[in-house]
């Protein structure tokens, strides 16, 4: 059994994916001729329509409305608007065709290892290696309606199509309302195949006109007449095509896979967005494009390499990781959501670039002594959330840097797989030990330190200056007992981030000890005086 998933009016379909207001609107598609648009290409993108290509181009497809009002294939513009006034005439939109191409790929991969890409808007699947109780018709009635369901929810109107053979399949699916299965012996299928009409084999246009002379109109009409007569008189290629209309041809499939990467490309046809929310409407396209490739081939995504194209020719990237790879469009939406909330681009913006880094779901390690977070997603929405109200790089893990400098450290990205585990939380097995001195008093440090007004006198020791009385400050008065002073200095071959500073730890009557620290690098001015922290 074969499966073809067909789109009919493929052109005006995948143009009207990116135009979805036209679509109860009478709509025609152009096509320029083949040297034209080779020429057209390097002077402008192939979907915008200006006077010249309007004059070379011909209607390719119609809108059931423009149809109506008798605008036929091969007119040119001017010969389709006299025939319907209000008619919206669009050209051809490459990339928006190979989009919704894909997306018949993307579903057929996910039916069957193998099928092929029979033609524009045109897939067949070989389903012979699915078990037999899923090649009842019931099952594949019921398969049908969940592949119309599908594709419907990408702004398609498919048909889909069940026979014996693969030209078979491709005619039921053309005959589809939305879904039709073909089957039965040979007498069964020559039955249900001679009323319909001869076009659904794609004759060539020679033969069609020779056949129209002949006074045949319909599959059947032609299967009954000889084979080998047929052949003799139009060529070889002609047993072939009498083997299609009597349902016997059988062919092999022209094997496709696929495509490994993630991405596309959706420009905005000489329009702009300068608001977020049409421009979530066209991601959102996008993602659900790109995950049902990543469901196609059993992934997930784990980053969302998006790219804004600014009218100007300018590009604003960012690379947003998404914590627990997945391949929800909605989930992967509300994540480029947070992070557009409080962007300002400046210039209006004519397209986007998406590119999704494919991984195996549910990819991390699971420990059965670690806390882990119950919903990493939406975590890291809550994380996007803050970041857009307190600045990009003000949220996320301190890191320590590599220096010496007292509490120097950097913002990183949150990531929890990162998190220091269980057995890893003491570096040295040896501070454990029964005979290992006691380790001393933990400080507590301000964040930032507090400015004090102190006191102090030159050590006759050192002629450094020594702490008396802290003046003002969360803490006055006195100290017991001075140690120090410590010095501390870095960076010195580096003008802006050279440091230097001395520090002092104060005993109070009441116990309590502090830091202090005495600050020389701020600029020239006199040495600031701060508290660092408390310990204990």
């Amino acid at each position: 059994m074969f499966a073809a998933l067909s789109l009919p009016d493929f052109f005006l379909q995948a143009r009207l994916r990116t135009r979805p207001a036209l679509h109860w609107e009478a709509v025609g598609i152009l096509e320029l001729p083949p040297e034209s648009r080779r020429k057209s290409r390097a002077i402008a993108p192939a979907s915008v329509f200006d006077r010249d290509r309007e004059r070379l181009s011909r209607v390719v497809e119609m809108s059931p409305s423009a149809a109506d009002a008798r605008v036929e294939r091969g007119m040119t513009a001017a010969q389709a608007r006299a025939r319907c006034a209000h008619l919206h005439l669009l050209l051809r939109d490459e990339a928006a065709e190979t989009e919704a191409q894909d997306l018949l790929l993307d579903c057929a991969a996910g039916l069957a290892a193998d099928f092929e890409s029979t033609a524009p808007g045109l897939v067949t699947v070989d389903l012979r290696t699915l078990p037999p109780a899923a090649l009842a018709t019931p099952a594949l009635e019921k398969l049908g309606a969940a592949l119309v369901a599908r594709l419907s929810d990408h702004e398609l109107r498919p048909r889909v199509g069940f026979a014996p053979n693969p030209d078979l399949a491709a005619v039921a699916a053309r005959v589809a309302d939305p879904v039709g299965i073909l089957r039965g012996d040979a007498d069964r299928l020559r039955e249900r195949l001679a009323p319909l009409p001869l076009d659904l084999i794609d004759p060539p246009p020679d033969y069609r006109g020779i056949l129209t002379l002949w006074g045949v109109g319909t599959l059947g009409e032609f299967a009954a007449l000889p084979r080998d007569e047929v052949a003799e008189r139009l060529g070889p290629d002609a047993g072939e095509l009498w083997d299609r209309a009597a349902g016997r041809h059988r062919r092999l499939l022209r094997l496709v896979r696929p495509p490994a990467d993630f991405s596309l490309t959706h420009e905005l046809d000489g329009h702009t967005v300068d608001t977020l929310e049409p421009l979530l409407f066209l991601l959102r396209g996008g993602l659900e494009t790109l995950t049902t490739r990543l469901a196609a081939a059993y992934l997930a995504a784990s980053e969302i390499h998006l790219a804004l194209l600014l009218a100007d020719g300018g590009v604003h990237s960012q690379i947003l990781r998404v914590p627990d790879s997945s391949r929800d469009p909605d989930l992967l939406l509300g994540i480029v959501h947070t992070r557009l909330e409080q962007f300002v681009a400046g210039r209006p913006i004519r397209g986007y670039r998406l590119e999704l880094t494919a991984a195996r779901p549910g990819e991390q390690p699971f420990h059965l002594f670690e806390s882990t977070l119950r919903d990493p997603n939406r975590f890291a929405e809550t994380l996007g959330h803050l970041e857009s109200l307190l600045g990009s790089g003000n949220v996320g893990s301190p890191a320590p840097l590599d220096t010496h400098r007292p509490d120097a450290f950097q913002i990183r990205p949150f990531d929890p797989a990162s998190g220091p585990t269980q057995q890893g939380m003491v570096d040295d097995p040896t501070l454990l030990s029964p005979s290992a001195p006691p380790p001393g008093l933990p400080l507590r440090r301000f964040r930032p330190p507090i400015t004090l007004d102190l006191a102090a006198r030159p050590d006759p020791a050192t002629g450094l200056p020594r702490p008396v009385e802290i003046l003002a400050g969360p803490v006055t008065g006195r100290p017991r007992a001075v140690a120090g002073p410590w010095k501390l200095s870095g960076d010195w071959w580096e003008r802006e981030t050279r440091w230097d500073r001395l520090e002092w730890d104060l005993q109070f009557d009441d116990g309590s000890i502090y830091r202090v620290s005495r600050h020389a690098d701020t600029g020239g001015a006199e040495p600031a005086w701060v508290l660092e922290g408390v310990y204990g």
